[in-house]
């Protein structure tokens, strides 16, 4: 899925290459031009009289001399990407961390004084710009040092800033957030660590509107910013791991969030790294690649459930949609019959599905004790393996 830094046309590498030199570090970190670049830029003249293709022994030979995965120094692309358009509509919350105590010595800071809350603003504010461009409407819970949500300095600012997403007015009329986005970078006691982590709140079975497109957006980060601990451990990471009850900030939302901490700002060459804006916005385009990926496979839901009386018993019945246009081959089955579940008062019922009209159907019977309400939660996830949101309903009994 990732495209390729070779096939930039001549024109911008021209351009991109001398400003690449200019990032922090001076000479030591001074671009080369990867043997495989080099030799595949021919690419960008395929129109030309005089092109002729490679053959494939050649090709097979250039495989002997890798390009270096850490090439920071590569040309910064930034194409749009023609699946964008699929985010339009997207109501999203960026949340760039820990604004607000910039007087506070060693707070939140790199091994030469860079602030994370420095860089988080930058990524944000270059993601906002990708993201409204792509036609979805993005809030910032703060959009300068600090703002009435988002200030360390205030107890409750987790909450705060979740709440951001929770009541977010959207121009559709509705209220709350298609998405919540927490935006850090991390740190660690030791200076050789460095790699991508995004976090989802609770646990795996419970978290699945949140953990697609996170998935996407972990393994852009790695793609974009190569760091040299890809690889060493899951990009994804359960909250729960670092404290008992999760993130604060996560625990809080009541929409799909997740929270990335895309580097290790602990690590020399990083820090330098990330305080320049060039850098974060191969930061901020690795997440906005992510998100458009995620965006093209669709956002499954249904139809709010529906309860009647028969006979003795109760018939609940929900259609079910993919959230997918309709391609060519929209007339084949795009949800996975094998991923369908219904949980009511908290137990898994059976269900049958037709995949030709959608409809989903649970016959149940009478709520012991007379309840009023069914609690009533559905899963599905179409042929992307995304899953279906929202998924928890409040179900009124007919009497």
């Amino acid at each position: 899925m990732r495209r390729s830094r070779r096939h930039l046309a001549p024109p911008f590498a021209a351009v991109a290459l001398p400003f690449a030199a200019l990032l922090p570090g001076g000479c030591a970190n001074a671009p080369r031009v990867a043997p495989a670049a080099a030799r595949a830029a021919h690419l960008g003249h395929v129109a030309a009289p005089d092109w002729t293709p490679r053959e494939l022994d050649e090709v097979m030979a250039w495989l002997d001399e890798r390009d270096d995965w850490q090439d920071h120094g590569r040309p910064l692309a930034v194409p749009r990407h023609p699946a964008e358009k699929y985010l339009a509509g997207f109501c999203i919350v960026l949340d760039p961390g820990h604004g607000g105590k910039a007087d506070v010595p060693g707070y939140k800071r790199g091994p030469t004084g860079v602030r994370e809350a420095e860089m988080n603003l930058r990524v944000a504010r270059l993601l906002q710009k990708l993201l409204t461009d792509a036609g979805a409407f993005v809030v910032l819970t703060r959009d300068g040092e600090t703002s009435a949500a988002a200030d360390d300095r205030l107890p409750d600012t987790l909450v705060r800033r979740a709440e951001v997403a929770n009541h977010l007015a959207r121009p559709d009329g509705g209220i709350g957030a298609d998405l919540f986005i927490s935006l850090h970078h991390n740190a660690v006691d030791r200076p050789d660590v460095n790699y991508p982590t995004v976090w989802f709140h609770g646990e795996a079975d419970h978290a699945e509107p949140s953990l697609d497109p996170a998935r996407y957006v972990g393994h852009r980060l790695n793609a974009e910013l190569r760091c040299a601990g890809v690889g060493k451990t899951g990009v994804l990471m359960n909250d729960r791991q670092m404290h008992r009850t999760g993130f604060g900030v996560l625990r809080a939302a009541r929409v799909p969030a997740f929270l990335t901490e895309s580097s290790f700002f602990t690590h020399p060459e990083e820090e330098q790294r990330l305080r320049d804006a060039a850098y974060n916005l191969r930061e901020a385009q690795a997440i906005y690649l992510g998100l458009v990926e995620y965006a093209y496979g669709g956002r499954p839901t249904q139809s709010p459930p529906e309860v009647r009386r028969e006979g003795d018993g109760l018939v609940l019945t929900t259609k079910l949609d993919e959230g997918l246009p309709g391609w060519w081959g929209s007339d084949r089955p795009r949800i996975l019959a094998s991923t369908i579940a219904v949980f009511v008062q908290g137990e898994r019922v059976p269900a049958t599905f037709d995949s030709k009209s959608k409809v989903l159907t649970v016959r149940l019977p009478l709520p012991a004790g007379g309840a009023d309400v069914l609690q009533v939660s559905i899963h599905h996830a179409n042929l992307y393996k995304h899953h279906n949101w929202p998924q928890r309903y409040t179900v009124p009994v007919p009497r």
